[in-house]
């Protein structure tokens, strides 16, 4: 129950008081008992009873109207209040979080599984235990389903938010179809039977609860939103970055990183310790990519969207003309040819690793999809450090990944990938060669094998980025038989184009296309510097290739 329900309800039965007066009894209520120990809301409950009025008593009345089959009361979530019992709440999974043991007093392991879901008026948390925490898995539960739980109680947390609690009478259903008008079937975690909701079952529960897709904001709508659980879309623009970092525990853990395209600007998505089970298998480039259960950080004026655990990232189909051409829960088999490999000391491919990011050494391969039709001509990258075992440039491959995002194919360690037989038969450089961009051809940031002919004398640059670093950064201008663009590198790859020459012939495996800077330069993360572009041709280089640490530099001819 909100504030503003309480204090209604004080007025209900002392019409003398006005809104004011009760709001001012509320306060010294918790200037008396101090700081930290009383939430507003806490301290409503105790001028009421101060009032002589059951605040408990009330509720309990409101809810003995809507008390269905013994299963419980249903009461929207507007409605909870801290030290509620044996209620029960109809809404939508919003987030789910992994679960977790904990060792008891007794000697015996309980199970908490916590869960984020919401109605047509709020959000709320949930700890599922023991039996209850079971259920999510047991029942196929995923985020967007509609659930019933019954026989709860509530508190409040340190900071005052509430918390739904299962108990040992607690029960956990799935509502396969929300029409509470007809009355549907629901899959319990108690007797497993069928049973009816009517219209009027209860307050919250006779209207529909949207679903995710359909509460979701677009992405650059959030700069002026706060909140613990915000649902945004946005457009893939940036290939998914997964780094390992430790944690405040002190332990390692996984953050993904991208970046979203909305209707007016880019926002950078960032999910904290990972969970794969909530991460989809498969979200391509230019792809409409949901995320559940954010909220945004701000630095200044840029804006952020953190996630954690429990955040939900998948893909809304539909919205491209690909969606049909994969399957992000069955993901193919695919097979695949390796053009060049190479190692990477860090996770984020040669961005530079911060404090909290843990170096790590792989080995990479720049794959292209083995295939006679014009159709696949995808360039990926393939992290092969469990694989690497008599691999070489010009091997043909096949393999089941675990899941694909960006540009970027993952292996678990149980993934299926074996070396085809044809292996080195049809010639290394043709296979290559014949996957070779034009310049022409490129779309921002995805992946590009290219041949090409350097123009100028590379460039080396000191450079004072947004964030006040300074970082070394090189550029040469090479161009093909359809157009010229700059070659770009920083830090450590600076050396590969440093060494290149004018009218030398190279192929780069893996470099990165992105819009080129028309008034000033690019910093690492995408956002602009101060210092202005070198080696300008009447806008001819549309755009401009970026040099990875995996990228690989071949000198031909």
């Amino acid at each position: 129950m909100d504030r503003e329900s309480i204090v209604a309800m004080i007025l209900k039965h002392r019409p003398d008081l006005s809104r004011e007066d009760v709001l001012a009894m509320a306060m010294e209520k918790m200037r008396s008992i101090g700081a930290g120990y009383l939430t507003e809301q806490g301290a409503l409950f105790l001028v009421a009873a101060d009032l002589g009025i059951r605040i408990d008593e009330e509720m309990g009345s409101r809810m003995g109207m809507a008390t269905s089959s013994g299963s419980g009361a249903s009461m929207a979530l507007k409605d909870l209040y801290a030290g509620a019992r044996d209620v029960s709440i109809t809404a939508r999974v919003m987030k789910i979080y992994p679960t977790k043991s904990y060792s008891r007093s007794d000697g015996k392991i309980s199970r908490l599984k916590r869960l984020v879901v919401y109605d047509k008026d709020k959000s709320i948390s949930v700890n599922l235990w023991d039996d209850a925490a079971d259920a999510i898995e047991r029942l196929g539960i995923k985020a967007g389903d509609t659930i019933r739980i019954s026989r709860a109680y509530v508190r409040s947390n340190l900071n005052g938010s509430l918390v739904i609690n299962t108990g040992m009478r607690s029960s956990v259903e799935t509502i396969h179809d929300l029409d509470y008008g007809k009355g549907k079937d629901i899959d319990s975690t108690g007797t497993g039977m069928e049973m009816g909701i009517g219209a009027g079952v209860g307050v919250g529960v006779g209207v529909d609860i949207m679903g995710l897709e359909d509460i979701a904001i677009d992405v650059s709508d959030v700069a002026s939103l706060d909140g613990d659980n915000l649902v945004v879309t946005g457009i893939l623009c940036s290939n998914p970055i997964i780094s390992t970092y430790r944690n405040r525990d002190g332990e390692e853990s996984m953050v993904m990183s991208m970046l979203l395209q909305g209707r007016t600007s880019k926002v950078r998505v960032v999910i904290w310790d990972i969970n794969y089970t909530n991460i989809a298998r498969m979200i391509p480039f230019n792809a409409r990519v949901l995320v559940a259960g954010v909220k945004v950080k701000r630095d200044g004026d840029k804006v952020e969207l953190h996630g954690d655990a429990g955040s939900i990232v998948k893909t809304i189909k539909g919205y491209t003309s690909s969606d049909d051409a994969y399957d992000e829960d069955n993901l193919a088999l695919m097979r695949l040819r390796i053009l060049a490999m190479s190692s990477v000391e860090d996770d984020e491919y040669g961005k530079g690793s911060s404090t909290d990011m843990m170096s790590s050494s792989n080995r990479y391969a720049i794959v292209m999809v083995d295939s006679g039709s014009d159709e696949s001509r995808a360039v990926y990258l393939l992290d092969i450090s469990k694989y690497e075992g008599g691999m070489r440039e010009g091997m043909s491959i096949e393999c089941i990944p675990s899941r694909i995002l960006g540009y970027t194919i993952y292996l678990d360690e149980d993934s299926y990938i074996a070396v085809r037989e044809d292996d080195g038969g049809k010639g290394r450089r043709g296979a290559g060669y014949e996957h070779v961009s034009k310049i022409a051809d490129v779309e921002e940031e995805h992946l590009y094998a290219i041949e090409a002919i350097v123009l100028t004398m590379p460039r080396v640059d000191e450079v004072r980025l947004r964030n006040g670093r300074t970082s070394r950064r090189a550029e040469v201008l090479v161009g093909d038989d359809t157009r010229e663009a700059r070659l770009i590198a920083w830090d450590r790859q600076v050396e590969s184009i440093e060494a290149l020459r004018v009218g030398e012939r190279i192929r780069v495996y893996g470099v990165v296309a992105k819009r080129r800077a028309v008034t000033s330069m690019i910093d690492r993360e995408g956002d602009y510097g101060t210092s202005p572009s070198h080696h300008d041709v009447d806008g001819s280089d549309v755009y401009e290739f970026h040099v990875r640490q995996f990228t690989v530099i071949k000198h031909i001819g």
